[in-house]
């Protein structure tokens, strides 16, 4: 079987502070590009660029800034070729809620929580009636106060979002109140679906990033992958979740996304490997790439900035593929969801990740 080496680099990372106020997107660029065209383009983009290497952050503040418009020329005749995946954190966050508080009694109770895209769709419902029927307040409490209990998940932070959602929903009106009330009751059952013990918070978004990129390429592609990171990133504090369910072993099957869509097990990474980003022309590309992507997608790029990155767009950053998490007005087609068929998407990937086929890895 032919081989395609996916480059990757990210962009906007905060840790597991996802509400950091200065990032608040965080972006991951895919290329299958080699490295003597990715020198190509770098070189006639920034010819007066003298850093030991290409970064976005370098590029973005200096005299070489204009030599973005020329990179994005050169986007067009790579669109088959790139694609990147972003995440709107605070979004993120609110699906977290979603994934932990309301979708396991919801499926407890006979529903298909993703069929459909459900869970993003009824996400999308959720932040639009926040943001359009509650004072901008209740959002940043709601979020605030699941990311204090997601990083240290106890016994008494648990029982403080407790109080804090019952709190909050007895003091909200409709058409907001209910979704309130089902965080409420799904914090007051989270340890009938969870064990406090083994809960490591819900803050992670690099492996999943990865493996929603890695689904793209595989929806489109047949040859194995051979995937290329920074070896600064802090992708590998979550190797060994990404060994599982990229295993070559998972046994043939069509997994359904979170958005709906199918991607073919077993994904065919044949390897993983952390380069120096200094040796790697094509992640510096992806640097430069992503970088573009959280600034494109940031509400702080105001003024001159939200000009230039305009000018950017028309130059050719409009023709590269991109999905993610972020809000959109794309709403349940029904509610409740579907009732249940089998097993759900959470069944299936736990499959993959704790089938046979990965006993002592």
């Amino acid at each position: 079987m032919a081989e395609r080496t996916l480059y990757f680099d990210e962009s906007g990372f905060t840790g597991y502070n996802l509400l950091d106020p200065s990032q608040p997107i965080f972006a991951i660029a895919s290329a299958d590009i080699s490295e003597y065209r990715a020198q190509g383009i770098l070189r006639e983009s920034f010819p007066r660029y003298r850093g030991a290497e290409y970064k976005f952050s370098n590029i973005w503040g200096s005299n070489n800034r204009a030599g973005l418009l020329r990179f994005a020329s050169f986007l067009e005749g790579l669109q088959d070729l790139t694609f990147v995946y972003m995440a709107d954190k605070r979004f993120a966050v609110l699906t977290k809620i979603v994934d932990f508080l309301i979708e396991p009694y919801i499926t407890d109770g006979g529903y298909d929580f993703y069929a459909d895209g459900f869970c993003w769709k009824y996400a999308n419902y959720i932040h639009f009636g926040l943001t359009q029927f509650a004072p901008p307040e209740l959002l940043d409490t709601l979020l605030r106060r699941y990311q204090a209990f997601s990083r240290n998940p106890s016994a008494e932070s648990l029982a403080a979002l407790q109080a804090r959602l019952r709190i909050m929903a007895a003091s909200t009106e409709e058409p907001v109140q209910i979704f309130l009330e089902q965080m409420a009751l799904g914090a007051e059952l989270f340890e009938r679906y969870h064990s406090l013990e083994s809960f490591h918070g819900s803050d992670e978004l690099q492996t999943t990033t990865m493996l929603a990129i890695v689904s793209h390429w595989r929806q489109r592609y047949p040859e194995d992958f051979a995937v290329i990171h920074d070896d600064s990133s802090n992708f590998l504090r979550s190797r060994d979740m990404w060994r599982m369910i990229t295993n070559t072993n998972v046994p043939h099957q069509l997994h359904r996304s979170g958005d709906g869509s199918y991607v073919e097990y077993p994904l065919r990474v044949i390897s993983t490997t952390p380069m120096n980003s200094q040796a790697s022309w094509s992640i510096q590309y992806c640097d430069v790439l992503a970088g573009l992507a959280t600034k494109h997608f940031n509400p702080r790029t105001e003024g001159d900035d939200r000009v230039f990155m305009d000018q950017v767009i028309e130059a050719g950053l409009k023709h590269i593929t991109y999905n993610g998490i972020r809000p959109d007005v794309i709403f349940p087609d029904q509610i409740p969801p579907r009732r249940r068929e089998g097993p759900d998407v959470v069944d299936q990937m736990t499959g993959i990740i704790f089938g046979p086929h990965n006993r002592n890895r």
